[in-house]
């Protein structure tokens, strides 16, 4: 019999795919019988998509292009590490603790040749320009059979006889920041480039097999998965969802060939007469026989699970539908990453050929030289259609012949199918950090509190994916010194397009606009409502002075104009006049801004500091002359002037308070200095220096007459007047207006 003889070709592959293979082709290639499910085997979908770190674990051999998840195979413990922000003054500091790890991750059996983006978490880890966005070592291992063992892992593992893993492709990382990660070891997933360009069914088969099975060229994906506890499971994989037949090769009696059984082409059809045979000799035969199953037997829907170059290699599912009876849905997983057009061409694929194989014929021809083997094609005179051979059993002067009806050109009406919508982390990178110190009279989060010290803040961004940085003294050379602590997040920063028109600061500005340009497109401002303004909102440092704006108009990405302003916020209403084009604009935002602590500068004095993002080859350097304005009270308002009777003048005004800008009981503004004390001055421009320079300890004074009589005998019309606000750390700005005699 033949199945005899290809049982021996079978068992002359040799390896797990041997004898099953070779045994089964003999006697049945249809797929339900050569490919029986066992229970669970091979990597699935899902599989590719998480990562593991247990014994046994199958690492797939990766073609083309995959993303999969890998298998941890060698990790150190956590590493602490502390650092310490704040304190000072009698204020307590706080220990701040961050976490890194290093692990190697096994990631195809086979020679990989780079690796793409990385996934941690879902979120880009590393992207397509190599660029990581959390801090970490790596390093990458080919794979290939010569490759040298890793430094880390020698070095970690003290008692020698490290594995190259050889074979294996590696990736492997050191000191990787979790702090991003909940202080944990993330999930990754990795963008393995193991071919040029696609990878086709029949190098799959070639590869599965050893090389001990042919197949014509066919079809081609971008990236494919094998994996199995063995060949044959292997193969397994791949025949679930692309119907495959096998034959012995008559070349070569320990080859097989391999074909795919959608694909029936008339003119590779091997030509047998009608001349079926009744008996042989002394042996009966039975008459031709053509059943056709009960079109329940088919499936009405077949799905493929797939991966979607186009969506990130996220699964995607492609179905076809034939109309009819029939209940079954079929759902495969197949490891591969195609377009959504080629996935729904195989469900298709395979639907129609299970409902074609749904007929059988059964016959026995003469025995002659051109000896039909299963997996031919064949066609009969009298009998429509194309038909596979199944089985072929031969015997004395004929030859027995189960055959299944093959399927012929049904093509796919050519509709675009739906891939769905990507909801993709974007691949940005963090360019060089823009670095801004910013110097104001409060502190950030608590409007209402009185500063006992200076209000130095740190902003800074860089491109789109900028993420932090780490913030450092400067020290006496101009390198990075005392580890001062992390911007954590970037600022809404940019710079003004011209200089902002003065404006008065007791009255919204309808009048002026400043048109300022953002750092990168991706920023953006909105509009405010009474209600947000009320609560803070859209306060920005321009310059030197604190604004907030109602109205944000975009004129271009990452371009806005500003209106509707309230000037000269926080006492800086003396630097209204100061503006000019090209100054710095900071959108406050104590989430994405760092204090610098009272440790790491003297008020009054010059401080510069260097910040360190990921992608900056050296510290970025930012400087400022004197900060220290919310330790200085604010000018006194609202001004207001008499002559008593008798000739004296009384001067009145009322004082404002640096311990913030709420009136809590709305009856007297809270003194945030020391004591109250006020210095007035009175001037003529005809006359040299101060004529008058009084103190007082309350927002009033009493001039006698007498001290009039230098402006009177002068014959002065108008006197200038100025008033500050004396502090222990310094003087308000003054307070300015004249008094007509």
């Amino acid at each position: 019999m033949a199945t005899l003889v290809l049982t021996a070709v079978g068992s002359g592959i040799g390896g797990p795919i041997g004898g099953a293979i070779g045994s089964i082709i003999g006697q049945q290639v249809d797929q339900n019988i050569l490919f029986r499910p066992k229970g669970r085997e091979g990597p699935r979908l899902q599989e590719l998509a998480i990562q593991t770190s247990s014994y046994g674990t199958q690492i797939p051999r990766i073609f083309g292009r995959m993303r999969v998840a890998g298998t941890v195979i060698w990790a150190t413990d956590l590493k602490e590490s502390r650092s310490r922000e704040g304190g000072g003054k009698g204020r307590p500091s706080t220990t701040i603790y961050s976490y890194s790890a290093s692990f190697a991750v096994a990631l195809s059996s086979r020679r990989i040749s780079a690796i793409g983006r990385i996934w941690a978490d879902g979120k880009i880890f590393r992207g397509a320009a190599g660029d990581f966005k959390t801090e970490t070592g790596f390093a990458f291992y080919r794979g290939g059979e010569d490759q040298p063992v890793d430094g880390l892992m020698a070095s970690a593992e003290a008692g020698g006889g490290t594995p190259a893993y050889r074979g294996l492709a590696l990736a492997v990382f050191e000191d990787m920041d979790l702090t991003d990660y909940g202080n944990r070891i993330p999930s990754l997933t990795f963008e393995l480039i193991a071919d040029d360009g696609v990878v086709s069914f029949a190098d799959l088969v070639a590869d599965i097999s050893g090389e001990r099975i042919a197949m014509k060229p066919s079809d081609a994906v971008t990236g494919f998965a094998v994996g199995g506890e063995d060949r044959k499971a292997a193969l397994r994989l791949l025949s679930e969802s692309i119907a495959l037949s096998f034959s012995s090769d008559p070349r070569s009696m320990d080859r097989i060939g391999a074909a795919l059984r959608s694909v029936a082409e008339p003119g590779a059809a091997l030509t047998l007469e009608g001349d079926f045979l009744r008996t042989a000799g002394q042996q009966d035969i039975a008459p031709p026989t053509r059943r056709t199953a009960a079109i329940s037997a088919a499936p009405r829907q077949m799905s493929i699970r797939y991966y979607d170059p186009a969506r990130d290699y996220q699964s995607g599912i492609q179905s076809a539908f034939r109309s009819g009876g029939g209940r079954i849905a079929i759902m495969r997983d197949f490891p591969a990453t195609m377009v959504a057009g080629q996935a729904r061409k195989i469900a298709a694929d395979r639907l129609w050929s299970e409902y074609e194989e749904r007929s059988t014929l059964q016959l026995a021809l003469p025995l002659h030289s051109r000896l039909p083997r299963p997996g031919m094609l064949a066609e009969f005179a009298g009998v429509a259609g194309l038909w596979r051979v199944r089985e072929c059993e031969i015997g004395r002067g004929f030859v027995q012949l189960s055959l299944m009806r093959a399927r012929q050109g049904r093509d796919m009406a050519a509709i675009e199918p739906e891939q769905g919508r990507i909801v993709a982390n974007p691949d940005q990178r963090a360019g060089l950090t823009r670095l801004v110190l910013v110097d104001l009279p409060f502190v950030i989060d608590a409007l209402t509190t009185v500063s006992d010290s200076a209000r130095l803040y740190a902003a800074a961004a860089g491109d789109a994916g900028w993420r932090n940085a780490q913030l450092f003294a400067s020290g006496a050379d101009g390198e990075a010194g005392s580890f001062i602590g992390q911007i954590s997040a970037p600022s809404v920063i940019g710079r003004s397009l011209a200089a902002l028109a003065a404006a008065n600061p007791a009255l919204i500005d309808e009048i002026s606009h400043v048109d300022v340009d953002l750092h990168h497109s991706a920023m953006t401002l909105g509009h405010a409502d009474v209600s947000q303004l009320l609560a803070g909102s859209n306060i920005a440092l321009l310059g030197k002075e604190l604004v907030q704006f109602a109205k944000a108009v975009p004129l271009a990405p990452g371009r806005f104009r500003l209106s509707r302003l309230m000037r000269g916020l926080g006492g800086t209403e003396n630097e209204i006049t100061g503006h000019g084009p090209n100054e710095d604009f900071v959108l406050l935002d104590g989430a994405s801004m760092l204090e610098i602590a009272p440790a790491y500068y003297a008020p009054f004095a010059p401080v510069a500091v260097l910040a360190l993002g990921r992608d900056d080859p050296v510290p970025v350097s930012a400087a400022i002359d004197s900060p220290g304005r919310a330790l200085m009270p604010w000018s006194p308002v609202h001004p207001a002037w008499q002559f008593l009777d008798g000739g004296d003048l009384e001067i009145r005004w009322t004082r404002r308070s640096r311990a913030g800008t709420i009136w809590s009981d709305h009856v007297e503004v809270p003194l945030a200095e020391e004591t109250e004390k006020y210095r007035v001055e009175l001037s003529a421009d005809a006359l040299p220096g101060p004529v008058v320079l009084r103190e007082t300890a309350e927002p009033r004074i009493v001039l006698e007459v007498t001290e009039m009589e230098p402006f009177m005998a002068a014959d002065i019309s108008i006197v200038g007047v100025a008033i500050v606000q004396v502090g222990a750390a310094g003087q308000s700005p003054p307070l300015k207006f004249d008094i007509i005699l």
